[in-house]
């Protein structure tokens, strides 16, 4: 980046540039650990605690993994429950899946995003916990993000059109991925997908992996192509599967891609948005300067984050209409976030003790 592009960025920007090196860049160089990547890669549990916005939640364990479901307090400020006087309503529902390079990261350390987006976009948020490489290479993690789509349409009748797959970095790149699969799989797909810095390409070939080496602040390639060889196996990284940039995009619901101008994975979603276009699917796309990788996460500090959340929840009130019937939706008791150690897990879904909150 020249020093005129960077005199150009507001105080909190720059902050964040800065704070972000320190935290990632600095470890960059390093050759991947994947043990350390997990346990280092998070943001520290203070600064998920005080960016986490109230929430309840659950944990619901499937045969091969689990997954959280959040939702926003019933207006009364009390957790969602049955009763007809304290109804919390979501009007759709999100299917959430988290970043990390495929190899790390989980519901608790994206719960911060995935609140924020239960509560403004007023949804039901399914977050799986999907496994993670290099002990479950693809297509792994992909089927988890399926069963956890099935587990939606089956427990909580819901109407696909009504339902939007989010994903952030790897994430995105999932949800792509889990959309593409549907068909084969059996499954409907979503009323739409938004990707936020969606990894698309694990074969790396897009120009930004080189030529933003010194801008992105999180990220260098040796990164990305030891984790796309992790997560990949025995498959080429250049498999559509493996990678939705090679995939027949025809046929998928409207897609939002936000990606930064800056980060190493910026021609991932320009590129996927330029093919889905020529596909015949109905795209927006936008790429801000100036911000990290996933900058959402910072939605309470960079205007930016605040720009990009608000535009991805336009984008869905405009191409996922709200619900219009009365669906109960089960639920097991919740942990509300606020003042709950991260430590001590939510209940864990039950055929005995369920609250519900309905669609409407």
């Amino acid at each position: 980046m020249s020093d005129s592009e960077s005199s150009q960025w507001h105080w909190r920007l720059r902050l964040t540039d800065l704070a972000v090196r320190w935290r990632f860049k600095r470890h960059a160089n390093r050759p991947v650990d994947v043990l350390w990547t997990r346990a280092n890669i998070g943001r520290p549990l203070w600064m998920r605690r005080a960016i986490t916005p109230a929430i309840s939640r659950t944990l619901v364990q499937l045969d091969t993994h689990a997954h959280e479901l959040l939702t926003a307090p019933a207006p009364n400020g009390t957790r969602a429950s049955a009763s007809a006087n304290n109804e919390a309503v979501a009007e759709r529902a999100v299917l959430y899946v988290h970043g990390g390079g495929f190899i790390a990261c989980s519901p608790a350390t994206h719960r911060p995003l995935a609140a924020r987006i239960a509560r403004e976009w007023n949804a039901l948020v399914v977050v799986p916990d999907y496994r993670l490489a290099p002990e479950h290479p693809f297509p792994h993690g992909r089927d988890d993000v399926l069963r956890s789509w099935q587990w939606m349409l089956d427990t909580h009748g819901l109407a696909p059109e009504n339902v939007v797959f989010v994903g952030d970095s790897a994430g995105g790149g999932l949800a792509l991925s889990a959309a593409l699969a549907c068909a084969d799989a059996g499954l409907p797909t979503p009323g739409a997908i938004v990707a936020f810095s969606p990894w698309t390409d694990l074969a790396c070939t897009g120009a930004s992996i080189a030529e933003n080496i010194e801008r992105c602040a999180m990220f260098v390639p040796s990164q990305l192509k030891a984790a796309a060889g992790m997560y990949a196996g025995a498959w080429a990284t250049d498999d559509p599967g493996v990678s939705p940039l090679y995939a027949n995009l025809t046929g998928l619901p409207p897609l939002c891609v936000h990606v930064s101008a800056e980060e190493l994975l910026r021609d991932d979603g320009l590129r996927l948005a330029e093919r889905a276009q020529q596909a015949g699917v109905t795209v927006s796309c936008r790429a801000w300067t100036g911000v990290p990788h996933v900058w959402q996460f910072l939605t309470g500090f960079l205007p930016e984050a605040r720009e990009s959340l608000d535009a991805a929840g336009a984008f869905v009130r405009e191409h996922v209409p709200a619900s219009t019937r009365h669906a109960g939706v089960p639920f097991a008791r919740s942990a509300t976030s606020h003042g709950t150690p991260e430590s001590t897990p939510p209940h864990a879904d039950s055929s005995t003790n369920q609250t519900s909150m309905p669609l409407a």
